[in-house]
């Protein structure tokens, strides 16, 4: 009975511990929850209610409200949006430092705005476009002080599974080693083993029951839909034990007197139907019935899948003992009733025992983790990738990208001198920019400017080369000015050159791009980094922002996977290092991953499409197409070359004498000319112009080995 009460003990605290307690599972289950019609429905409602508080003359259609509402939580955006604001406030939210948990879901008025635009524009624009809604917030009675300190708890005792779950199993083994009858003793283990299979699948309409005792019918369809996603791994548990439990007892008992059903069937309806002899088990005897039919008249599915169930455990252990004694044969009269089985039967057993336990628990690993089935369903539900249907069923070779030459400068950066684009990496990730090229730095802070660490730098000719001559002057003279630096601790920073001319930390837009991602489930990313850090401090920026989690790790050398199935996998950003330095698997050189063009021209007629770093071996082909005029990038520049018939004529060129088509279209001011059409084109969708078929590398891979 220890072992077994010590296994239930392990087995309930381990799946709190993993889907309550360990972030990433809490954020998938947060995103599962909203499959449930009840916990949509109370999502929808409070999504309605934040509206109307909003604007209150809304009000009148508010039936509108919440149809749009409840179609919007189920939609996979504001699913992956609960996800991940689940798994970013998780440990936060139960901090010693906190009594408050809020879950605010950013830009969710822009999801609401597209809901509501299917049931009439009209509607959408009534809807402020400043709102800011709050999800959720326990609030801050004594009851939610009371469930964040059990949390509390519960995350600190994470760990008593792993001693519970060997010390039970130990208790098992040590019971059956040490009893008088091993026979008996394999049955009464095995029959301890499907009581507590029983008792943990008991757990699930258990808990729901529970819920009878919240008056409102939302939150009582809320309570039931949360316990049934948080907990559902408990059914498959005690189907696990159960399973164990039925193999045990049917083999042991195979060597055992016959078992004659219809005796025991009528045995077990004599002691349920016929009232007990005193008053005390009298009285519990009735209890008993009574709440079984107030059960079975409130949730008559919950009672009939119950009594299936233990009929079905039932069925088991019959037939599995059957099955054990055709195979090990009949045995004497005496042998089955007063005697130990001869040897040869017992090992017999014991053998068949384990290979059975073997078949049966890797069967239940394989059904308990199946993920095939998850990322089918996943991969079916992407409607479309980047924006377009067509797009989702192509490898990452086989996509063009909008890029941005040096995406980090911009003026939307404060101080920033001779900004290269019109707006924020932010901005520019809502305007349909899929490819960011960007620079980063070493810079120590604390005073007026980022003062570049220097000696990490490459020598003042290259600096000089990037940012020109006027440039390099200008910095150098900032940098003189510059006191009160601390020049013991650098961080990273976005730079062009020299910080001194602008430059801002790394980790807020990274956080940036981490937000776009889990409000754009679809959405799928290429940065190719010029990179003068070392890459594990990068890397520890990506952790820090949460990016880490959405960056593809392939194996080096494999083939490029298709939209779909980087979407369905997660891993949605494609990153590369232009320096080449190794130390972080998913960061693989630029070079020779990618092939491109050359990259300074200073007029229009200069461009040209001759193979440049990479060579001709890339998977990927990145075009550079602006005009150079360091250390002033000039709008007027971009107007001429970005214009539709000029930069899809080059694109065009270029595909056909590199013989691969331009993965990455990367320029200057991408919202000045037509970037995005070309880009279109160039994928043959949204009605423009189609580019040739032109002929492929037979280097389509990944990353490269390195």
């Amino acid at each position: 009975m220890a072992g077994v009460i010590a296994l239930f003990a392990g087995t309930t605290s381990f799946v709190a511990a993993r889907n309550l307690f360990d972030a990433k599972i809490f954020g998938e289950r947060a995103e599962e929850c909203l499959s449930d019609p009840a916990v949509a429905a109370y999502a929808g409602t409070l999504v309605t209610d934040a509206v109307i508080k909003s604007k209150p003359d809304l009000i009148a259609i508010r039936p509108i409200l919440e149809a749009g509402a409840r179609g919007l939580v189920s939609a996979r955006p504001f699913q992956a949006l609960i996800g991940a604001a689940a798994r970013q406030t998780h440990d936060a939210a139960m901090s010693e430092s906190t009594r408050r948990v809020v879950l605010s879901i950013p830009d969710l008025q822009i999801l609401i705005h597209n809901a509501l635009e299917q049931a009439g524009p009209e509607i959408a624009a009534k809807v402020p476009k400043n709102l800011d809604t709050t999800l959720a917030s326990l609030g801050d009675g004594h009851e939610a002080h009371y469930l964040v300190d059990m949390w509390r708890w519960g995350i600190r005792l994470g760990w008593v599974w792993k001693i519970l779950f060997p010390t039970g199993f130990l208790l098992l083994v040590g019971a059956l080693y040490f009893a008088h009858d091993r026979r008996h003793g394999l049955v009464r283990a095995g029959v301890a083993l499907i009581l507590l299979g029983v008792a943990l699948a008991a757990l699930l309409p258990l808990g729901s029951l529970a819920a009878i005792f919240i008056k409102q019918q939302l939150l009582r369809g809320l309570a039931r839909g949360l316990w049934f996603t948080y907990f559902q791994d408990l059914a498959s548990w005690g189907l696990f034990f159960a399973g164990v439990g039925v193999l045990f007892s049917a083999g042991a008992s195979s060597l055992l007197e016959a078992v004659h059903t219809r005796e025991h069937m009528a045995k077990v309806s004599h002691f349920v139907l016929t009232p007990p002899a005193t008053n005390g088990r009298r009285f519990l005897w009735s209890a008993c019935l009574l709440f079984f039919g107030l059960i079975a008249i409130w949730d008559p599915a919950l009672v009939l899948r119950s009594v299936i169930f233990l009929i079905g455990v039932g069925a088991a252990f019959v037939g599995m003992r059957e099955f054990f004694r055709l195979f090990l044969g009949r045995l004497s009269q005496r042998e089955q009733i007063t005697s130990e089985p001869s040897h040869t039967h017992w090992r017999l057993l014991m053998t068949l025992n384990a290979g059975l336990l073997i078949l049966f628990g890797g069967a239940w690993m394989i059904w308990h983790n199946r993920t095939g089935e998850n990322t089918v369903a996943a991969a079916s539900s992407t409607t479309a990738c980047n924006g377009y249907a067509e797009l989702c069923d192509r490898r990452l070779d086989e996509v063009a990208f909008a890029g941005t030459h040096n995406s980090m400068s911009n003026p939307d950066a404060d101080g920033w001198m001779f900004p290269q684009q019109e707006s924020s990496i932010a901005t520019q990730l809502r305007d349909g920019i899929r490819a960011l090229l960007i620079d980063v730095h070493y810079g120590f802070a604390g005073g007026a400017r980022i003062k570049t660490d220097l000696a990490l730098e490459p020598n003042s000719e290259k600096l000089k080369a990037a940012i020109g001559n006027a440039g390099f002057d200008a910095a150098m003279r900032i940098r003189d000015r510059l006191n009160g630096v601390d020049e013991k601790h650098h961080g990273l920073y976005f730079c062009h050159g020299f910080c001194e001319l602008g430059a801002y930390s790394v980790v807020p837009t990274f956080v940036e791009i981490h937000d776009f991602l889990v409000g754009h489930p679809d959405e799928v990313l290429i940065l190719d980094i010029e990179d003068y850090v070392d890459p594990k401090d990068l890397a520890r920026a990506f952790e820090q922002s949460g990016l880490a989690e959405f960056v593809y790790k392939a194996k080096p050398g494999t083939p490029w996977p298709t939209l779909r199935e980087m979407i369905s996998s997660g891993q949605r950003v494609a990153v590369f290092l232009e320096s080449g330095k190794p130390g972080v698997s998913w960061m693989p050189p630029a070079y020779p991953a990618m092939r491109e063009t050359p990259y300074s021209f200073h007029k229009p007629e200069e461009f040209s499409c001759a193979a440049n770093r990479g060579g001709d071996e890339g998977s990927l082909f990145l075009i550079n197409h602006w005009i150079d005029s360091t250390p002033t990038p000039k709008p007027s520049n971009a107007a001429i070359v970005n214009a539709y018939d000029f930069l899809l004529k080059r694109v065009e060129q270029c595909a056909e004498q590199r013989h691969h088509m331009a993965n990455i279209v990367a320029v200057d001011f991408y919202l000045t000319g037509d970037l995005l059409r070309v880009v279109n084109a160039v994928n043959k969708i949204g009605g423009e112009k189609s580019l040739p078929t032109t002929k492929s590398t037979d280097n389509e891979v990944g990353p490269p080995e390195h």
